[in-house]
């Protein structure tokens, strides 16, 4: 069998090196299928007869990837195109799973890969946006039975259409991750590996795969502080800076011109100047909440999918993609931010000394906790959300009553209020009156304990009118015996 009649036959057996689908007849393929319609896939095998590097190495192993894929061993390399052989090009997304020459297949728009699992990398979805970013930058023209690896013209068609589908078979089998760096897997081949280092086209190959490598992660660059999900942004803290809270972010990745921001909540505002964004607002919220970058006027290729309606390495027939017109694709990034707790601190003096026990309230933002002194006459309250609060001291006898007082929290700061206790005092009149009239200068002694605890030990002497007055007295239960204050009545502070 001549190595033309071979290629012939091992064209409609090795279908699993690469897939490629189109339209006939049509310049650029629908922006989406009607599910339900029907094309019939084409393979052309490379190198055709009269190729100056026919008998060069252009397949390879058989080859092992991770999550189940794999590739047979291959003689030649293989593209296909959609009901005839120079129809526009499309490509594999099942590596491994076999196809026949002309096979007929079913059309679907690419919301069929929000039904695929994940790879353990890339959801299905995310594995949508990669491979229509991958065709924005990749080959999307037609194929041809006429390339020859000699023409340079047909060798770069070749060469590019070739690292398209290497780079959405990586996407396919989780050798991509989010951000579209290169993943290793321990113990399996890398698809990179269907084009041997013998490859004529080897050099040409690597080189387009290294131009889109880099043209999609541009696409995808978000600002150096954003996450491409949500589940890995970093929280940032926004700072009181005595009118609001503001935190100010730099974007190394110096991407931020092409971004534009929104919060998960109101209030919020965003201001870029160079590569540094500012985030403020007026109120504090009540939790973390998400802000999104979202890249402006990005676009990719759509997609259209051609399946029998199963996607794994166990399908009986092979899946493929096609192009579509370009989409929006709204690249977006996020991070997350809060205003974090404060604290307030309650400092007690007092005028006899006693500080410890002293109780208080702390009101406001829906919080109303009761706290009580230490032996030093503090307390500090914790977790308390940027806001006023009210702070109110028991009422105690022996003291002056104390006003309330409004304090203000700031986010990881710490607000300190502080009262000072006073003890009641009074004046305490004795009206002297004899039988004789005799009033004035006559001593009275005002002994016992205060409310407070302190003695009292004072003397007054009745003026002419016979009244003795007693000047701040503490406030107090004192008794009085005869020209003295005694156990036996209570004497009244006035």
């Amino acid at each position: 069998m001549t190595k033309s009649n071979f290629k012939k036959v091992t064209s409609l057996l090795l279908a699993a090196v690469l897939c490629v689908t189109t339209f006939a007849g049509m310049g650029t393929a629908a922006l989406a299928a009607e599910t339900g319609e029907k094309a019939e896939v084409y393979m052309v095998d490379y190198p055709r007869d009269g190729d100056a590097n026919y008998y060069a190495t252009w397949g390879h192993d058989s080859l092992t990837y991770a999550n189940g894929w794999s590739s047979g061993t291959a003689s030649y390399m293989n593209l296909k195109a959609i009901n005839s052989y120079s129809g526009n090009i499309a490509y594999c997304i099942e590596p491994g799973v076999s196809l026949s020459n002309g096979q007929s297949m079913t059309g679907h728009d690419e919301d069929y890969f929000n039904n695929l699992s994940s790879n353990g990398v890339l959801s299905g979805d995310e594995i949508r946006l990669f491979i229509g970013r991958i065709l924005e930058y990749g080959y999307t023209g037609t194929i041809s039975t006429s390339w020859r690896s000699q023409n340079e013209s047909d060798a770069n068609c070749m060469a590019e259409a070739y690292a398209t589908q290497i780079l959405i078979w990586e996407t396919i089998v989780g050798e991509r991750d989010e951000s579209f760096n290169h993943k290793t897997y321990s113990g399996y081949n890398q698809v990179s590996e269907v084009v041997s280092k013998d490859h004529p086209l080897y050099d040409k190959i690597f080189s387009y795969y290294n131009s889109i490598v880099a043209s999609v992660q541009k696409h995808t660059i978000v600002p150096s502080f954003c996450a491409r999900s949500t589940s890995g942004a970093d929280v940032i803290n926004l700072e009181w800076n005595g009118s609001e809270y503001v935190a100010t972010l730099t974007d190394t990745n110096a991407v931020l011109s092409n971004y534009t921001f929104s919060a998960s909540i109101s209030g919020v505002s965003f201001s870029i100047s160079g590569n540094t964004l500012t985030i403020s607002m007026k109120t504090a919220p009540t939790s973390a909440f998400t802000i999104t970058a979202t890249k402006t006027n990005a676009v990719r290729r759509g997609v259209v999918v051609w399946t029998e309606g199963q996607h794994d390495p166990s399908s009986s027939v092979q899946d493929v993609i096609s192009y579509a017109q370009e989409v929006s694709d709204p690249v977006k990034g996020y991070v997350k931010a809060e205003v974090s707790a404060g604290s307030c601190e309650i400092i007690k003096t007092s005028e006899d000394g006693n500080v410890e026990g002293i109780t208080f309230t702390i009101t406001g933002d829906g919080v109303s906790q009761t706290v009580t002194t230490d032996s030093s006459g503090k307390i500090t309250v914790d977790n308390l959300m940027p806001g006023i609060y009210t702070v109110t001291e028991q009422t105690y006898d022996e003291y002056e009553p104390q006003q309330s007082q409004r304090v203000t929290v700031v986010a990881g700061q710490t607000a300190r209020v502080s009262f000072t206790n006073e003890l009641r005092r009074g004046d305490l009149q004795v009206i002297k009156s004899s039988e004789d009239g005799y009033n004035e200068g006559v001593t009275f002694h005002l002994y016992g304990t205060s409310l407070s605890g302190i003695a009292v030990d004072e003397y007054a002497i009745t003026d002419s009118s016979g009244i003795a007055t007693f000047e701040g007295v503490l406030g107090s239960c004192i008794r009085k015996s005869s020209n003295s204050f005694s156990p036996s009545a209570p004497a009244k502070l006035r």
